[in-house]
């Protein structure tokens, strides 16, 4: 029970409900019609960006969050909570396009599906 108390006091604070629920709306806008390994992706990038930044990922600029409808709303919050317990997928990179070379200054670090994850310089 003490590592169960332990643990979830060092959990960082976007594990809160409402954390996550904007990152699986932004998963969910970002990305649908993408391979879960997509939608996972844009989650990284999106867990980077909040790091990178310094914002909570509810505050994040730049984003779309569009609530996913109820039928898929549990699907993307579980592949939200998964992208926040994984290795990133996407490495560095805090940003992406979907299906275009990055129009600002970066370092592209991975393309999946129709999207080219890259690392913005001056986020």
């Amino acid at each position: 029970m003490k590592a169960l108390i332990m643990m979830l006091l060092l959990m960082p604070a976007i594990t809160k409900a409402s954390e996550i629920e904007c990152l699986a709306n932004i998963m969910f806008s970002e990305a649908r019609g993408e391979s879960v390994e997509g939608v996972i992706a844009v989650g990284h990038a999106s867990i980077n960006r909040s790091k990178v930044s310094k914002q909570k990922i509810c505050n994040l600029k730049g984003v779309t969050r569009q609530q996913a409808p109820k039928a898929v709303k549990d699907s993307y919050i579980a592949l939200a909570k998964s992208a926040l317990s994984s290795k990133s997928v996407v490495g560095k990179a805090d940003s992406w396009e979907r299906g275009v070379i990055p129009h600002r200054a970066g370092s592209i670090t991975r393309r999946i599906g129709k999207h080219v994850f890259y690392m913005m310089a001056g986020l």
